[in-house]
């Protein structure tokens, strides 16, 4: 390829010095040889990108749940232990299962402590996850409240207080005026006087009275406004006859004959 730029460079009317030439074939000896390097061990790779915070904290509480399974496992031993003491006599056999005992409660103090340790670990995590999920929420909500403001904004541009002001008198208006032809067509033009308040507490006082003596009189009475105020003549035919006097004539009916 430099063979053929460099003729077409000569041909084209332009010349290239001895010297220029030599750096171009010493560059393309390196690029060659950069690319043949490549080939046989690989490019750089890339790192692996940085564990997550939710990541970090699954590894962690998973590492925490084997130091527990490792401290019940100790614990098992040191009761097993516990109860080969009650069942051996005191003397070496007892030392040594004592040493044993010692043994595996400093490793399960060690468990702990790295336990403790790593709780307080995932106690960070948990605290810095859960702040950039608040700062994650204040982005979103504040993104929400910018589209909503722009949107209200254009919605605004469409109503006018004043056209909302003319339009509430004018149902003030019309509102006043259906009462006004409410009240107009319920007037009552039969009475022709007006009540006034006296004259209805003596109404309401002589109701009440008459109610109370009602009550007295016993529910059998009939009440005084049921009552006609002109009796009803009674009906001859229900009155019973009059007995005769002595040697008086009488009808075949009963009744006297007058002479």
């Amino acid at each position: 390829q430099l063979v053929c730029s460099t003729l077409s460079q000569h041909l084209s009317g332009t010349s290239l010095s001895t010297f220029d030439v030599a750096l171009h074939i010493q560059h393309d000896k390196r690029q060659k040889k950069k690319f043949r390097m490549k080939r046989l061990f690989g490019g750089k790779k890339e790192a692996p990108p940085a564990p997550t915070l939710g990541e970090a904290t699954e590894t962690a509480n998973k590492r925490g749940a084997v130091l527990d399974e490792k401290i019940k496992a100790l614990d098992k031993q040191l009761l097993d232990f516990k109860n080969q003491l009650k069942s051996t006599r005191a003397g070496p056999a007892q030392n040594r299962i004592k040493q044993r005992a010692l043994q595996v409660l400093k490793q399960k103090r060690m468990y702990e402590g790295q336990r403790d340790q790593l709780s307080g670990v995932v106690w960070n995590m948990e605290q810095a996850s859960f702040a950039s999920e608040n700062v994650q929420t204040a982005i979103h909500v504040v993104d929400a409240m910018k589209s909503s403001t722009a949107a209200l904004k254009t919605e605004m541009q469409k109503v006018h207080i004043d056209d909302i002001e003319d339009t509430m008198d004018d149902m003030a208006d019309l509102l006043e005026d259906t009462n006004e032809i409410n009240e107009a067509l319920s007037r009552n033009y039969a009475l022709d006087e007006e009540i006034d308040e006296t004259e209805l507490d003596d109404e309401l006082a002589a109701i009440d009275e008459q109610l109370q003596l009602e009550s007295e009189l016993g529910e059998t009475e009939t009440p005084s406004y049921l009552v006609d105020e002109e009796p009803v003549p009674a009906d001859p035919a229900a009155e019973p006859a009059q007995p005769a006097a002595a040697g008086e004539q009488v009808d075949e009916f009963g009744l006297p004959v007058h002479a």
